[in-house]
C-alpha cells in the first residue's frame, strides 16, 4: 500500500456518502486500488527489457570504509532481496502476502478484498509463503561488500570466487536505458569471471560501500555510467548481486543541511 493509494482512497471517502465503517471501507478500497497498479505494473513488466530489480536509494553523506559493519538505515523496514522476489509471484498472491502478513487483514477479509473465497485466499497465502520460505537476505554487513569491493580492484579472481556461494546469482536492470546483460549469470566461477570481464572490457570503476535504505550499497562511478550494487547473502557469502542501471531507478536522498 502506497501513500498515493491512501490518498485516493481517503479522497473517494470524502466524496462517498452512508459507509458505516470508514477503516474497513478504507482498507478494502486501498487495498484492491494497490491490487489494481499491481496487475498494470505486471502487464508492462511483459514487455520490461531485462531482467527486473527493485529501485535502489542511497542516503546522503554514508560512505564507508571497507571495514565497517554499522547498522543499515531502513534494515527492519525493507528487504530488496524480499521485495525482488515478492515480484516473481502474481499480483494477487503478493497482495495477500502483504495484506496478511504486513498489514494484519484476516483471510476472511482478503478474501472480500480479492473477490476470493476464505478458503482459496488461505490456499493462495499459503502456497505464497511457501515460495518466500527460502527467501534470501540482503546483506547489512558493510564488510562482505568491502570485501568485494576489494577483489574487484585488486583483480583477485581467486578472493572474488571465494567471497560467493556456489549457486550465487546476478541480474542486472537497465530497462533498456544503458548496455546490459539481458539474462541472468550464474554460479560462483561464472558471476566472477563476468564482472572481471566487464572490468577488463570498460575498465575500473570507482568503487565505495555506502549505505541505502534497507541494504549496504556498493557504488561503481564509471564514465559512461552509474551502477548500485546490492548484495544478498546467506552465511557471509553472496548469493545475489542486484545491479541496478537503470538510471530512472537510482535515487540519491541529498542531505540539504549544509
Amino acid at each position: 500500500m502506497t501513500p498515493e493509494m491512501t490518498g485516493q482512497a481517503w479522497l473517494r471517502l470524502r466524496q462517498t456518502t452512508g459507509i458505516t465503517d470508514p477503516a474497513a471501507w478504507l482498507t478494502t478500497v486501498t487495498s484492491r486500488l494497490t491490487l489494481d497498479a499491481a496487475t498494470t505494473a505486471e502487464r508492462r513488466r511483459v514487455d520490461y527489457v531485462g531482467p527486473w530489480l527493485p529501485d535502489v536509494v542511497v542516503l546522503p553523506g554514508t560512505e564507508r570504509t571497507d571495514s565497517t559493519g554499522d547498522a543499515v538505515v531502513g534494515a527492519g523496514l525493507v528487504d530488496l532481496a524480499l521485495v525482488r522476489l515478492l515480484h516473481t509471484l502474481a499480483p494477487v498472491d503478493r497482495a495477500i502476502v502483504v495484506l496478511h502478513d504486513v498489514a494484519g487483514v484476516p483471510h476472511d477479509e482478503i478474501a472480500r478484498i480479492t473477490d476470493t473465497t476464505p478458503a482459496a485466499a488461505r490456499k493462495r497465502h499459503s502456497r505464497a509463503r511457501r515460495a518466500l520460505r527460502e527467501a534470501p537476505a540482503t546483506a547489512h554487513d558493510a564488510g562482505l561488500a568491502g570485501r568485494l569491493a576489494t577483489a574487484l580492484r585488486a583483480g583477485d579472481l581467486s578472493a572474488l570466487i571465494a567471497a560467493l556461494s556456489e549457486d550465487v546469482v546476478l541480474w542486472t536492470d537497465s530497462g533498456g536505458a544503458t548496455r546490459a546483460a539481458r539474462r541472468p549469470v550464474s554460479g560462483a566461477d561464472k558471476v566472477a569471471r563476468f564482472l572481471a570481464g566487464i572490468i577488463d572490457r570498460f575498465g575500473m570503476p570507482a568503487l565505495s560501500v555506502e549505505t541505502g535504505y534497507g541494504a549496504v550499497v556498493i557504488r561503481a562511478v564509471s564514465p559512461d555510467m552509474v551502477r548500485l550494487v546490492v548484495l544478498e547473502s546467506s552465511g557471509g557469502r553472496v548469493t545475489g548481486i542486484q545491479i541496478q542501471q537503470n538510471p530512472a531507478k537510482q535515487h540519491e536522498i541529498r542531505d540539504h543541511r549544509n
